[in-house]
């Protein structure tokens, strides 16, 4: 009788520990689901205790671009120990389970900080580090390169610390040179995104109430840069489901579709300006129709007939706007937005769903390996409230090259470069297939680790590991077979 109990309490032992094994390894029971493998080591999440300042509301879509007077944001802090905050991560910077150890040029803390300013953004770098260095007494430096791509490699090597990148660019910057994304422009009423939006000529959409973006086949387009997310990604990925074409690189369907392409590139060999150069393919010197204020120029010369840039560019960079330059010599009133969908809408900062979606807000970059403590003092430094308030003061320097010129205040990323970049992350990687189906994307997941594969894993162990335990328990519990 008592080793009858024994047998019996040995086999409620035993059925109730893999009962558990299976509830709690299961990736099939809700809300245990494993977690995706971390896409770029030593990321961070940050808490934010402080409520932000009521402000005027803008519409539900989140894109729109108000001109209230510039003010100081209020940012939240993140702080060891608080609830919810990460556990510290080791000094090179690597956090997760990738290894980080080897990653090449390690971001070394030599006293200072180097913000890499590309082309003409060295003047603004320097006023905004003189501004840091009088209120911090850390020393900021500036350091100048002539494309985005170069501060990469830059950073890379240990020659640079930061730069500040739109979407498209981050996305190259996170995969090709692990880098990660640390703080965010932030725009009116906090908002961290923007539209990615076409505009035209008010008189194309006079013309034709039903127009569409495949009335522009055949026609000159100006782009905001090459792989950047508004300029390039977002339109070409657009116009590759228009026309349903997978076969095509990128670069091929925009010349296929377009007559000529004016698309300066910040990554050396890539650019496309036979819209916008009298020497065919290369593009100006000194950047004239780089960025969305350059493509922008690109069609108020008439250069191009369609501009893919951010919402508020127009609004910007015309004879009204605040940033108006020689060149803008066309008022907000000639341009209207493309709806993707067709029609038109009028330039008013709202695009609404006339735009090809939102784009994550542009991002300021570091190493993977730069140390917590040189992390911690960058990101205290541009979420000072103090800073904002020296940078915006009247009669300053006006930052509309190191910064967004819509840019109210900078935020700590609160999430994972990967997720962060959300949307515009998986459209550049849709472009990147196109380009290189194998390679690219190969090179992807062997850097950074695919979420699917890992999580695929994952689930095949656990299926097993389940299937073992379900055959084993009979055996266990002493039922055999008659």
């Amino acid at each position: 009788m008592q080793m009858q109990i024994l047998t019996t309490t040995r086999a409620h032992f035993l059925l109730s520990f893999f009962l558990n094994y299976l509830l709690f390894s299961s990736p099939f029971i809700q809300g245990f689901q494993p977690l995706p493998a971390p896409t770029s080591g030593g990321d961070h999440y940050f808490e934010s205790p402080l409520s932000p300042p009521a402000l005027p509301p803008v519409p539900a879509d989140g894109g729109g671009y108000g001109y209230a007077p510039t003010s100081p944001a209020v940012i939240g802090q993140w702080h060891e120990g608080s609830p919810g905050a990460p556990a510290p991560i080791p000094e090179n910077g690597v956090g997760g389970d990738r290894d980080e150890s080897t990653a090449s040029a390690p971001a070394m803390d030599n006293g200072g900080v180097r913000w890499c300013a590309v082309r003409d953004q060295l003047e603004e770098c320097q006023f905004f580090v003189g501004v840091i260095d009088q209120l911090t007494g850390y020393t900021w430096k500036c350091v100048q390169r002539e494309k985005a791509q170069d501060c990469m490699e830059s950073i890379k090597k240990g020659e640079a610390d930061l730069v500040n990148l739109e979407a498209g660019l981050a996305y190259n910057a996170f995969i090709n040179h692990s880098m990660k994304a640390i703080a965010n422009e932030m725009y009116y009423d906090h908002s961290k995104t923007y539209k990615a939006v076409a505009v035209v000529n008010r008189r194309a959409c006079e013309n034709n109430e039903k127009i569409t973006l495949m009335d522009f086949k055949g026609h000159k387009s100006c782009h905001g840069g090459y792989s950047t997310a508004a300029g390039w990604n977002y339109p070409i990925n657009y116009i590759k489901n228009l026309i349903n074409n997978e076969e095509l690189s990128d670069r091929e369907i925009a010349t296929s579709f377009f007559s000529s392409v004016c698309a300066p590139s910040e990554v050396e060999g890539f650019d496309i300006c036979n819209a916008c150069s009298k020497e065919n393919e290369t593009c100006p010197e000194k950047g004239l129709y780089s960025g969305h204020s350059g493509a922008f120029r690109c069609l108020v010369e008439e250069l191009g007939d369609i501009a893919f840039v951010k919402g508020d560019t127009v609004l910007l960079y015309s004879m009204e706007g605040p940033h108006s330059q020689l060149w803008s010599s066309k008022s907000v009133r000639d341009f209207m937005y493309l709806c993707p969908q067709g029609g038109c809408r009028e330039i008013n900062g709202y695009p609404g769903d006339c735009s090809f979606g939102a784009v994550p807000a542009n991002v300021i970059m570091a190493h993977n390996s730069m140390p917590n403590k040189k992390r911690e003092h960058i990101l205290e430094t541009l979420t000072n409230s103090s800073l904002v308030d020296a940078l915006y003061a009247p009669n300053n320097v006006s930052i509309i090259h190191l910064f967004s010129p819509s840019t109210q205040g900078l935020a700590m990323i609160e999430k994972v470069t990967r997720p962060y970049l959300g949307k515009s992350a998986s459209i550049s990687q849709s472009i990147l297939r196109l380009n290189a189906p194998e390679t690219r994307v190969a090179s992807y997941e062997a850097d950074n680790g695919s979420d699917e594969s890992s999580s695929s894993s994952y689930i095949c162990c656990s299926q097993v590991m389940t299937m073992l335990s379900l055959l084993m328990l009979p055996l266990i519990l002493g039922i055999t077979p008659k």
